[in-house]
């Protein structure tokens, strides 16, 4: 019998992982005639594990993508196996779960290679904060609605609450980030952006815009005002980490309907959240987080059954997701479910990040949860503003050299400036001069080049 693995990024070790993949064989045994081998990979180096695995042709079938970027990198690789010809024969459910244009939409190359899962597929940001903290200091979410309202409650904080950090990066290295989002259409790795998500589809340099000079001078005033961590730079402690271990306020995040209870599941602190932009939609924000298949899978039919499965298969979706009932949750109802006695978000035994894989609105939902929240995040994705190129795809292959050469210097200075620890007025301008030299006006040429074939075929 065939043995596919699945690769899951993981906050904790779940020690009732085996259990959890023994329950799940029991169902692929008989439906499709495979074993599963779940791979949990911490997030914190998850990039860098899997790479290292798929370098070393080590045997691996379906693994979860995280972004765009990601994916453009594997496939100038040849790292991930084409999924177009799968689909047609052993993806139905993922055809009709996802859609064929929105499926359409993601071809690199004329074909597909990472496979969305069913979620937000639009996003918004904000900021999220420890209700307690913004309870006891007044805070009203309601009352933030810019950058300005988000400086003012980190003051308070700094000044009423010693030894907690009023924000901290939601992922490694960056508060830039999360300050940022909702402003301009990533197209896919940040390497020539659409501000505004049209700017008459011109692309541009992010790294020499007014909107990015003046963001990360605002974040280097709040470090130097005290309200970002001195080694928020090289910290490799995520925000929900950091909130968990009662270090700190808030972060930014990408804001959706149900996002208070799933981030105060994660930290397992009440969170509030404040929206600072509008829904929008972009070929980046429909591909973060989606399987790929790896190139050298022995059994891409058998992995692309499997992968079909969790796009119809509830019964076998939620024990990917929440582990066995009654030892990881218990059933309030048919549809909802709620931490076993004594149990909670610390202890489980069991947890990986969910949503990023499968047909997230077949799955059961937390007591905690709105009972609506599929929907609602159904509409929430509908009612999205779209970026004037969503479908479009970025070939990276004709400027991969230089893709390398800009990332090298992007990891020198991006840590460094994002978290306000290096002075902008010295550095960016050494940021600048040496992306020039890397070469990334040829990078947005050939985008730019791209885009406008792209647009005339539309």
């Amino acid at each position: 019998m065939p043995e596919i693995s699945l690769v899951l990024r993981v906050e904790q070790a779940s020690r009732d992982l085996a259990e959890v993949q023994n329950e799940m064989n029991k169902i692929l045994a008989d439906k499709i005639g495979v074993q599963l081998k779940l791979v949990p990979i911490p997030s914190d180096s998850y990039n860098q594990q899997l790479n290292l695995m798929l370098l070393k042709n080590e045997p691996l079938d379906l693994f979860v993508t995280v972004t765009s970027d990601e994916i453009n990198h594997m496939v100038l690789n040849w790292l991930l196996y084409p999924l177009a010809d799968l689909l047609d024969s052993s993806g139905p459910d993922i055809k009709q779960a996802i859609g064929i244009p929105l499926l359409d939409s993601l071809k690199i190359n004329g074909d597909i290679y990472s496979i969305p899962s069913v979620r937000d597929w639009a996003t918004s940001y904000g900021i999220i904060m420890r209700k307690d903290l913004a309870d006891k200091h007044r805070i009203d979410p309601a009352s933030i609605r810019t950058m300005d309202d988000v400086e003012k409650a980190l003051q308070t904080i700094k000044e009423r609450e010693p030894g907690i950090v009023p924000i901290v990066p939601f992922q490694p290295s960056s508060i830039y980030s999360g300050l940022s989002g909702g402003t301009y259409d990533r197209l896919e790795d940040g390497l020539g952006i659409l501000p505004d998500y049209d700017n008459d589809l011109k692309v541009v340099n992010l790294y020499e815009t007014d909107d990015y000079s003046n963001a990360i001078n605002r974040i280097r005033s709040w470090y130097l005002a005290g309200y970002v961590a001195k080694d928020a730079a090289v910290s490799s402690d995520n925000g929900r980490e950091l909130v968990r271990a009662g270090k700190a306020f808030s972060y930014f995040t990408p804001i959706k309907p149900g996002v208070e209870e799933q981030e105060s599941r994660l930290t397992g602190k009440a969170m509030i959240a404040a929206p600072l932009t509008s829904p929008t939609m972009t070929s980046s924000t429909i591909k973060l987080f989606g399987m790929s298949l790896s190139a050298r899978s022995q059994h891409p039919q058998k992995a692309m059954e499997l992968l079909n499965l969790l796009y119809s298969d509830s019964a076998l979706l939620n024990l990917l997701n929440y582990g066995i009932e009654g030892k990881h949750y218990i059933k309030k109802t048919d549809q909802v479910i709620a931490y076993p006695p004594g149990v909670d978000s610390s202890d489980l035994g069991y947890s990986f990040h969910n949503y990023e894989v499968g047909n997230q609105f077949i799955s059961s939902i937390w007591e905690t949860d709105d009972p609506d929240i599929w929907k609602k995040m159904n509409v929430f994705n509908q009612k999205a503003k779209k970026s004037k190129a969503l479908g479009f795809s970025y070939d990276a292959n004709p400027v991969g050299t230089e893709i390398s050469a800009v990332q090298e210097v992007l990891d020198r200075y991006l840590s460094g400036l994002e978290t306000g620890t290096l002075d902008p007025a010295e550095t960016l301008p050494e940021l600048q001069t040496a992306l020039k030299a890397a070469g990334i006006d040829k990078i947005i040429a050939e985008k730019q080049k791209q885009l406008d074939e792209w647009a005339k075929q539309q």
